[in-house]
């Protein structure tokens, strides 16, 4: 099935200690372009998941970003730096002692000091029994990103659809018009020598062979038996999975045999109908860009 490689998708959870959001973006590329943000203390991560999520995401220039934050309970802890604290209190106590000043609040008032404060993070923020929940997170996250892929991939598959048959309804429009052309160019050609072969002796067998191997040139039959085999393929290779590469090379021989027609018709009125065929063509190629 069609599938877009336009996509966006995001998830948030909450733990006691941890809220995460995570948002998964994509826009079109020619193979996998994967950019991975993990929390620092998850960086260790971000290898296995690469590798993971390759299979899963196939192609496209996709962003994955995961942000962890603390919680209102996930309290840092904080160290006293004990050692800068009993040198300035010894040095503080001797000089009380020796002015004759009281010491028995000195201690609070260092302690309360921000430089005697060394905080360090909770061991449970972003500790390796959040990856669970951060995994899951980012899973129902990727779920709506897929899930948004192929909504965007339906409606492609409608655009495509009516592109190709626009393509055919002007295909059916050169097969009406391929014979009567055929025979006005004889008419024609028949008409302007008729004047010479009146007045000089022409071999009338030779140019009746020559003017069949003119048209035989002019015959674009096989050219519109291609283009229709290909557009029915078109539609066929839109039920196959990740189709996108598949249906780029086929809009190009699409485009081969529409421009072999135009340059063989030699008539205006199928150049009309060229002409919009290579609108539509036109129209598929900027849309294959975005198939998965």
């Amino acid at each position: 099935m069609v599938i877009s490689m336009t996509g966006f998708g995001n998830a948030v959870s909450e733990t006691p200690e941890l809220n995460i959001r995570v948002e998964v973006r994509s826009l079109n590329s020619r193979g996998l372009d994967l950019n991975i943000r993990v929390p620092r203390n998850h960086s260790e991560k971000e290898i296995t998941l690469r590798s993971k999520l390759s299979t899963r995401l196939q192609r496209g220039k996709v962003t994955i970003n995961i942000e962890t934050e603390a919680t209102g309970t996930a309290t840092a802890k904080s160290l006293i730096n004990t050692e800068r604290l009993s040198l300035l209190y010894k040095e503080l106590k001797a000089i009380a002692v020796q002015e004759g000043a009281q010491y028995e609040n000195l201690l609070p008032a260092l302690i309360a000091r921000p430089e005697m404060i060394q905080p360090q993070a909770d061991d449970n923020t972003n500790s390796a029994d959040d990856w669970p929940q951060i995994e899951k997170t980012l899973n129902e996250a990727l779920d709506k990103f897929e899930a948004f892929r192929k909504a965007e991939g339906e409606a492609l598959h409608v655009e495509l659809v009516s592109y190709i048959n626009n393509i055919s309804k002007s295909l059916e429009k050169v097969v009406l018009q391929k014979d009567t052309r055929v025979e006005k160019i004889k008419s024609d050609i028949k008409d302007k020598l008729s004047l010479i072969i009146e007045e000089g002796r022409i071999d009338e067998t030779r140019l009746e062979q020559e003017l069949i191997f003119y048209t035989e040139k002019l015959d674009i039959t096989e050219e519109i038996v291609r283009l229709g085999t290909h557009l029915n393929y078109f539609l066929e290779a839109m039920e196959e999975a990740a189709p996108g590469k598949k249906l780029g090379f086929i809009s190009q021989e699409i485009g081969r045999e529409i421009n072999t027609i135009g340059s063989k018709a030699n008539d205006a009125d199928i150049q009309k109908d060229i002409v919009i065929m290579k609108e539509e063509l036109e129209k598929i190629k900027e849309q294959c860009l975005n198939v998965l």
